[in-house]
């Protein structure tokens, strides 16, 4: 293709899924720093660093012992020292939680609703919120895959020694100049990630594909036939069962490499996942079944056991969020992340003073039936947020978050439909400039 041509394809694969696209890259940059988001907004995540700590599996017995009617779904320990561990518990008549212990002291430090900054980023990033009730929620969000993909690659090939402009930013000349300039910068700095995040995306739309059209695979090994390795359903025995502690000693000595990071029970069998020597790998790459009647460790699966397919898609989410080194890995996927909403919005602001110049106006007709339908689509979400966030308190009432963090949320909300009001009506004010002109020189 020429370089007019792929140009082309660059600018339209912003401007027809500008606006959704800006709210996925946009929702996914603060998806990466949601856990510490949570840290800064809500004194019981936090924990004060000391010694010893408290092993995950004592936490879980206290829990067990101070709610002896919850059940616990899961358990994780923090995933950084000075976070406490994390319990989603169910009581009668209430909705899911967290409870939270300290993992030095072993105290309970609190309760709160399952609705908190992390959840409210990934419901909206992976799925708007279940849009429609359906699969079509994930679609709707994997498709954009596409045009991420079409676009980071006509970047790579039109910035062709894009690392000779990493310092070159010029403010002179007219908006449409500055924006240019600024968009030029921001998308050779951040062309990196807009790679990771477009090859990582179109390998989850390829697993969702895979999964409800070719296999129905979603794991390598679990307990039920969507496994490749499936375990059988474990069946109840009329003898107690061995202490939370006892089972995750047992694990430890079958596994000492593994740093424990869940614990749960599935399928009848007490279950742990967590990290070991393999690099980039999210924690249930790692997992090991024990029969929890007899000590007997009946499965243990390692990151590189999988062969290569499952050990990529255990890969995926690690680069995706940048959730494999630190806090200070997850800041620089976070601002960047930023700048690649950036783009999406510069780009097509871009596009429209550029076909405005050149008294295209049927070139923006496609820009005002994408903003309508992309807005269109954004009410549907809002709606479906709302009843989902809903569905997160209790007896139908909105979900109680520590002040912290529900002023973040609703700050970060105002600024988002901010950003897109304002976008929006530039824009539309544009393509009415635009038909203007039209009509004035016909």
């Amino acid at each position: 293709m020429t370089a007019k041509q792929w140009f082309s394809w660059h600018s339209l694969s912003g401007v027809w899924f500008g606006l959704l696209l800006f709210v996925i890259c946009w929702t996914g940059a603060f998806a990466t720093i949601s856990y510490e988001l949570d840290w800064l907004f809500d004194d019981t995540v936090r924990a004060a660093e000391s010694s010893p700590q408290v092993s995950l599996a004592s936490a879980y017995e206290k829990v067990q012992e101070t709610y002896p009617d919850a059940r616990i779904g899961i358990a994780f320990a923090g995933p950084q020292a000075h976070f406490a561990h994390d319990f989603v518990v169910r009581l009668p008549d209430n909705p899911w939680q967290h409870i939270y212990v300290d993992p030095y002291t072993g105290n309970i430090q609190g309760k709160t609703s399952f609705l908190n900054i992390q959840r409210f980023f990934r419901d909206f990033h992976m799925h708007f919120f279940g849009v429609f009730d359906s699969i079509v929620s994930y679609y709707l969000v994997l498709l954009f895959a596409i045009p991420l993909c079409v676009s980071t690659i006509s970047a790579l090939y039109l910035y062709r020694g894009w690392w000779k402009k990493l310092f070159t930013l010029k403010l002179s000349g007219d908006t449409r100049a500055k924006v240019a300039s600024s968009h030029k910068l921001a998308g050779v700095w951040s062309l990196w990630l807009a790679v990771v995040i477009a090859i990582t995306s179109m390998w989850y739309l390829f697993e969702f594909v895979r999964m409800d059209l070719a296999d129905g695979k979603t794991a390598f090994t679990d307990v039920g036939d969507f496994a490749v390795n499936p375990l059988p359903e474990l069946q109840p025995q009329d003898k107690p069962q061995l202490s939370v502690v006892a089972l995750a000693a047992k694990v430890r000595e079958a596994r000492p490499d593994l740093e424990i990071r869940a614990i749960r029970y599935s399928g009848g069998y007490f279950y742990v996942e967590g990290q070991s020597s393999d690099v980039l790998v999210r924690d249930r790459a790692n997992k090991v079944y024990v029969d929890p009647y007899t000590g007997e460790v009946v499965y243990s699966q390692t990151a590189s056991s999988q062969g290569i397919y499952w050990r990529l898609s255990d890969t995926a989410d690690p680069l995706h969020f940048g959730n494999f080194a630190g806090i200070w890995v997850k800041i620089l996927w976070c601002i960047f992340g930023v700048a690649l909403s950036f783009l999406v919005l510069s780009g097509t602001y871009m596009y429209v003073k550029r076909q405005l110049k050149l008294r295209r106006k049927e070139d923006l007709r496609g820009v005002k039936a994408s903003l309508v339908f992309s807005l269109s689509l954004l009410v549907c979400i809002a709606y479906y947020a709302y009843h989902t966030l809903m569905n997160y308190g209790v007896a139908g009432q909105f979900p109680v978050l520590p002040t912290g963090s529900a002023l973040f949320l609703s700050i970060w909300t105002l600024v988002t439909c901010f950003i897109i009001v304002v976008w929006g009506g530039a824009l539309l004010n544009l393509c009415r400039e635009a038909t203007l002109i039209n009509l004035r020189f016909g």
